[in-house]
């Protein structure tokens, strides 16, 4: 009945178009609703010429019938045409959407509409928003309408009252989870507080984004990221840490506090820093991996530092980072030595670092080169296939 799909377009395939042109996609959606896209919208059918016609008159009597008993009639618009070997005929050329009310009527979208509108007034209309800033509101909650939809109608009133809470620097001295917040918890706030920021932002006149943030507008405390476990190596040194045998920091926290102890092993690999042998005046901060931030802390400086990651390209690069925060720093088993009497434990490891580090030793870069182009059985040696014996023979030479 329809075998070319290219002229008289029925209307399923109209309104299937015009969902996917105006509805689906929601960048031109939301200019719809700021009004930054004007109506009407206009959808061309497609009408035929004589010939086209003449080649499959069922289908273009099949698109007249429909085009005649669309459910809005109003909106079709008709011309007068005269085909070749017919008579004059009035066609359908243009479906005409002349308001966002029309639009989702033809869609059966007025249920969405309905809501986000309920929600965006219920907000934007609260006697803490001024007069001045209400369409600026108004443009940033239709920017993210699809947070907003996640939203149901109590977790949205929750939303209105928590933004009338927030004050500048009210998180002073304190991580976001401890906020006096009163009703809203501050999981909530966490959970949405890209939405939050955005509303904060239009109501305080740009100071959010101004400061750096939400976080920083209310002067909270970063939250502790990067954790490192901390071991001390001799009974001296956990006394210094209230008896503690073994905890953790997060790396900021790190930076800015001294342990209290002279050696400062840092170790890739969580279980090696956890079995590492007793160390006089010693401590270990491990299971890093790449976090590394904290070694530029002034404190280490008056330390001696070491570092002990694995034997392959990657190990190599931590290694040459870790060099470069801390010059000092004196690698532990990370040689050529170790890796040949070791080589029949080593294992492949895919293809991760191919452009040398530039903080690595003559003989560092040897090794690196050396690993990568398969020089030894395979090209890693793990930190645990390491015995505690050749461990112990290492760390006497100290």
């Amino acid at each position: 009945m329809f075998d070319d799909p290219s002229w008289g377009l029925l209307p399923d395939t109209v309104l299937t178009h015009l969902r996917k042109k105006a509805w689906d996609n929601r960048k031109r959606l939301k200019q719809l609703l700021r009004n930054e896209r004007p109506f009407p919208i206009e959808i061309s059918l497609k009408a035929p010429n004589g010939r086209q016609t003449l080649s499959n008159l069922d289908h273009f009597h099949h698109f007249y019938k429909a085009w005649e008993s669309f459910i809005d009639p109003q909106l079709v618009q008709w011309e007068q045409k005269s085909y070749r070997k017919l008579s004059s005929q009035r066609v359908p050329v243009k479906l005409v959407v002349p308001s966002l009310i029309k639009l989702c009527e033809l869609l059966g979208t007025q249920q969405e509409l309905e809501m986000w509108t309920t929600k965006l007034s219920n907000l934007v209309q609260q006697r803490f928003v001024p007069e001045d800033i209400k369409y600026s509101l108004l443009n940033c909650l239709i920017e993210h309408l699809e947070q907003i939809e996640k939203l149901n109608d109590l977790q949205w009133w929750q939303l209105i009252q928590l933004v009338e809470q927030l004050k500048p620097n009210m998180g002073e001295g304190l991580y976001l989870r401890a906020l006096p917040l009163e009703v809203v918890d501050t999981k909530f706030l966490e959970l949405n507080i890209t939405l939050i920021e955005a509303i904060c932002n239009v109501l305080h006149d740009s100071e959010v984004s101004a400061s750096g943030g939400l976080l920083a507008w209310l002067n909270c405390l970063d939250s502790p990221k990067g954790w490192l476990t901390i071991r001390p190596l001799c009974t001296e040194v956990q006394k210094r840490i209230g008896g503690i045998p073994v905890l953790k920091l997060s790396s900021d926290v790190l930076k800015n506090y001294e342990l209290p102890a002279a050696y400062i092993f840092v170790i890739e690999n969580i279980q090696s820093g956890l079995s590492f042998p007793h160390f006089a005046n010693g401590v270990v901060v491990c299971g890093g991996g790449k976090n590394i931030t904290w070694m530029d802390a002034a404190w280490l400086k008056k330390k001696k530092v070491f570092y002990w990651g694995d034997l392959d390209s990657e190990g190599l690069n931590i290694l040459s980072m870790v060099r470069e925060k801390h010059p000092a720093v004196i690698p532990l088993m990370m040689d050529e030595a170790t890796v040949l009497h070791f080589q029949e434990r080593m294992v492949d490891e895919p293809d991760s670092i191919s452009d040398q580090p530039n903080y690595l030793t003559e003989h560092e870069q040897v090794l690196f080169h050396a690993l990568r182009a398969g020089a030894f059985n395979q090209r890693r040696l793990e930190q645990e296939r390491i015995s505690v014996d050749w461990i112990l023979k290492y760390i006497e030479k100290l």
